[in-house]
């Protein structure tokens, strides 16, 4: 600038301006410069004196020196020295910041001194400074996340990124994500190639954001797969400026879940086979059982027996009678850990449960010296729910008190009622059980030492836990010891419903001049089923497959057809459903005698047609009674 520019115009400035001779001593500060700096106590001071006792401080406090002083600068080299920074302390503790420009003055071609403008930018500094702790904190939170996170701008560069995605994308020099796209060979989970209007980054730039949008690339770990996000960055004024992208990488949680879904269908496999094996089990262990348990019940009530010979066939009918019940507690198990088992509600007296399931161990009790007692309450204790499972709770708990209770023990059942809930209580002096069993004396499978040496599948007592259970009830074991006997307590809750339904006359047994077919590929039980039959008055044809069944019964015209469903040629079902189609059909009762004993196999079997299923082995009692009925079930 040249010299002569007049002092009200630099009075007039707002801000501090400071002239200096071409000495550097200062000549003339404004009144702003006076009331911010108190300028007027260094007019006419030299140089060096000015900048010791104004000094300025650059960004980190160290003092300005001497030479690098903007008057010395611009006293040596006649250049401008614009835009120099620096920081004073103003008052004890106190900084501010300014922006100084400075400037020689020149007068006919000689310099004659400089003139300084100071402008203020302390709030810019602070906000500066803020930003930068904000962006370094940001930074900071970024690249402690586990996933690779990093901006573009609007050509697809990266100008932000945090160590997981360095390590993820390897990128390149002022790469665009097209080209990032290509060399790191982006696909979608099918394998197709992922255009570039719909790379995420891309689509984030164009204002739309995307969501955990799937795709593979290859990295220096081999093709990996990422969920990936990205999300546009606007300006006040809405303009996209950049897109802030996140990649989640999903790689080992799809294999995880593919391994977990291969694991489970492969569980439902097994579940299934185990399933399909236990009803066969089943079967082939009920078939054997029917002609011994048949040949049984017919010497049992038409032979003339001496005592050994009727002792023999009360253990061998008895044996029988355990061994059906093993096989029915193991398919209830299963039913119920899968969730197939249904209860079949009713109301019911109590009483009349317990009783039954105790009446057929008062033989086996006598035989082995135990004394068994019951004691029932005198009135009825009405409850609803499946009679028939309550009575195997109560079978259960007293056929392990007789098989633990050595001769000379004694086995208490007791039935009560109290505030709306009924007590069965199952004691015996037997063997006890061990304080380490009692925490798993319910778990399927599992048996104290003494179970262990008793023998058995260790499912009848987690078979009473379950069933009670699903009636709303709870069991309880309790034993002082090996050798102290147990107590086994049963919590039922007892219902308002109405009193069950008094029971029907009996009707005759007899089946006097009814014509029978039965069809069965077993010869044994075929015989035998034949000859129960006829000793009770029945005429019988008995055949062995279902094809012959159909032909036999077009001229046998039988009132009665006993079918089993697993047969040689055309299955019990088949045979139901071509004799149901037969004009002669009429009243014809049909009743599925089968080893399959599943709900499945049921239903299936009243689908086809059938009007009852009985699972093998039946007592004579069993089928006669249900032959007799002449109505229809």
């Amino acid at each position: 600038m040249t010299s002569g520019m007049p002092d009200p115009i630099l009075a007039a400035l707002a801000e501090p301006v400071l002239l200096t001779d071409a000495e550097g001593s200062v000549t003339y500060a404004n009144p702003a410069g006076v009331r911010r700096f108190g300028w007027d106590k260094v007019i006419g001071i030299p140089l060096a004196e000015r900048i010791a006792r104004w000094p300025m401080f650059t960004r980190d406090r160290t003092p300005v020196g001497a030479a690098d002083d903007p008057v010395t600068r611009v006293l040596a080299t006649r250049a401008h020295v614009l835009g120099f920074r620096f920081t004073v302390e103003t008052a004890p503790g106190h900084w501010e910041w300014f922006t100084c420009n400075t400037v020689p003055v020149v007068a006919d071609g000689r310099l004659v001194g400089t003139a300084s403008v100071l402008h203020d930018t302390t709030e810019a500094a602070r906000i500066e400074a803020d930003l930068a702790d904000h962006a370094a904190r940001l930074e900071a939170i970024v690249d402690q996340a586990t996933d690779p996170v990093f901006v573009v701008d609007t050509e697809g560069r990266i100008i932000l990124m945090n160590a997981v995605a360095q390590r993820v994308l390897q990128p390149v020099p002022d790469e665009r994500s097209e080209a990032r796209a290509r060399r790191l060979d982006f696909r979608t989970n099918d394998g197709d190639v992922i255009s570039e209007e719909r790379m995420p980054s891309r689509l984030a730039l164009g204002g739309v954001p995307v969501s955990d949008m799937e795709l593979t690339i290859a990295t220096a770990e081999g093709r990996r797969q990422f969920a990936t996000r990205a999300h546009p960055l606007r300006r006040h004024d809405g303009a996209v400026y950049a897109a802030a992208i996140t990649m989640r990488d999903v790689t080992d949680d799809v294999q995880l879940h593919a391994e977990l879904e291969e694991a489970r269908e492969s569980a439902e496999e097994a579940n299934r086979l185990k399933d399909e094996f236990i009803a066969a089990l089943s079967h082939e262990l009920r078939t054997p059982l029917q002609p011994i348990l048949g040949w049984t019940e017919v010497l049992r009530r038409h032979g003339r027996l001496d005592e050994v010979t009727s002792q023999a066939l009360e253990a061998i009918r008895r044996n029988i009678r355990q061994q059906v019940r093993l096989v029915d507690d193991l398919l209830d198990l299963s039913r119920i850990v899968h969730g197939k088992f249904q209860l079949r509600f009713e109301s019911f007296d109590l009483r009349e449960q317990v009783k039954s399931a105790a009446e057929p161990f008062e033989e086996a009790a006598a035989l082995r010296r135990v004394r068994l007692t019951v004691a029932l309450p005198p009135g009825p204790l009405i409850m609803w729910g499946d009679g028939t499972r309550v009575q195997q709770i109560a079978t259960n708990l007293i056929a392990n008190a007789v098989k633990f209770t050595p001769p000379g023990g004694q086995i208490g059942v007791h039935l009560t009622g109290r505030d709306a809930q009924a007590l069965l209580e199952v004691e015996d002096t037997g063997d006890g059980i061990a304080p380490e069993d009692l925490a798993v004396i319910f778990e399927a499978f599992r048996q104290g030492g003494t179970s262990r040496r008793r023998g058995g599948l260790g499912i009848g007592l987690d078979l009473v836990k379950r069933l009670t259970e699903l009636h709303g009830g709870s069991v309880e074991a309790f034993s002082e010891g090996p050798g102290y006997g147990a107590r086994f307590l049963v919590r039922l809750p007892l219902t308002t419903a109405p009193a069950p339904t008094p029971r029907r006359a009996e009707t005759s047994t007899r089946l006097d001049g009814r014509t029978v077919l039965v069809v069965e590929d077993n010869a044994d039980t075929r015989q035998v089923l034949k000859f129960m039959l006829e000793i009770e008055g029945a005429q019988v044809e008995a055949v062995e497959s279902g094809a012959e069944a159909v032909a036999r019964a077009e001229t046998f015209r039988p009132q009665i057809v006993l079918c089993d469903i697993g047969l040689p040629d055309i299955d019990g079902l088949e045979v139901a459903r071509r004799m149901r189609g037969r004009s002669w059909f009429g009243d014809t009762r049909l009743i599925a005698l089968t080893g399959y004993g599943q709900p499945d196999d049921i239903r299936h079997a009243l689908d086809a047609g059938f009007e009852a299923h009985l699972t093998k082995p039946i007592n004579l009692d069993q089928l006669l009674a249900l032959l007799g009925t002449h109505e229809r079930a």
